[in-house]
């Protein structure tokens, strides 16, 4: 992708906190090759902006509010749409599984929020050029995560997990955590990936399992087994 000064980078903004959405606007307008085409709270008002003008980029929070789809959905949501909108997530969830999770789903770049501004600019420029931007840092942790091949029974369980977590009856929040129990994950540790409450993890788990008919752990990986055919 080529841009200039005279034709500018397209970018778009999704961001559920107000101060961050105007901070970035306005430090991303500085640059004279960028155009900032449009900020959102929400990824109704993003979806709507993308369908009615041309992005090139779009600048993504990985954790929004509670009723908002999680991340890792709404990435591979937009990245069914619109297959070559450049995508670079800025986000305060910086833990190197999610890290990896956003990579493989097709983002174009992954920044935390903890680094500098400057680097957020350097990552738009490198994801702009079809090139995968990451921190030296976070690069050598993802080195560091197992990369064993998928067996058959891998990929079943993973079928599993998403015909469940896709339940149409569970809110987006509802599969969210869903996804993490089956992962293994207890409700601290999904209370803390995510920055709730262990009281409203425990909520959401229950409420998923009420409307899948279930009471318990063992009989959520029951059903499990039963969607993905053993």
């Amino acid at each position: 992708m080529r841009w200039s000064v005279v034709s500018p980078l397209r970018i778009v903004l999704l961001d559920d906190h107000a101060l961050i959405r105007e901070a970035l606007k306005i430090r991303l307008s500085l640059e004279t090759d960028f155009k900032v085409m449009g900020v959102f709270k929400t990824s109704r008002e993003l979806n709507e902006g993308l369908r009615n003008q041309a992005i090139d980029l779009l600048v993504l929070d990985y954790q929004l509010a509670n009723d908002e789809l999680d991340g890792l959905r709404l990435i591979q949501s937009i990245r069914k749409q619109y297959p070559d909108l450049k995508i670079v997530i800025f986000s305060s969830a910086e833990h190197p599984a999610t890290i990896n999770l956003c990579i493989r789903a097709g983002v174009n770049g992954f920044v935390g929020k903890t680094q500098e501004t400057d680097e957020l600019l350097r990552a738009i420029r490198i994801a702009a050029k079809d090139r995968i931007y990451l921190s030296p840092t976070v690069a050598a942790e993802l080195e560091k995560l197992p990369r064993a091949p998928v067996t058959q029974e891998q990929q079943q369980q993973v079928d599993g997990e998403q015909a469940l977590a896709e339940h149409p009856d569970l809110s987006p929040k509802e599969r969210e955590v869903l996804r993490c129990f089956l992962e293994g994950m207890s409700v601290s540790q999904v209370a803390n990936k995510f920055s709730r409450s262990r009281k409203t993890i425990s909520g959401q788990k229950q409420s998923a399992f009420r409307k899948l008919g279930i009471r318990t752990d063992s009989e959520l990986f029951k059903l499990q087994a039963h969607l993905r055919g053993i």
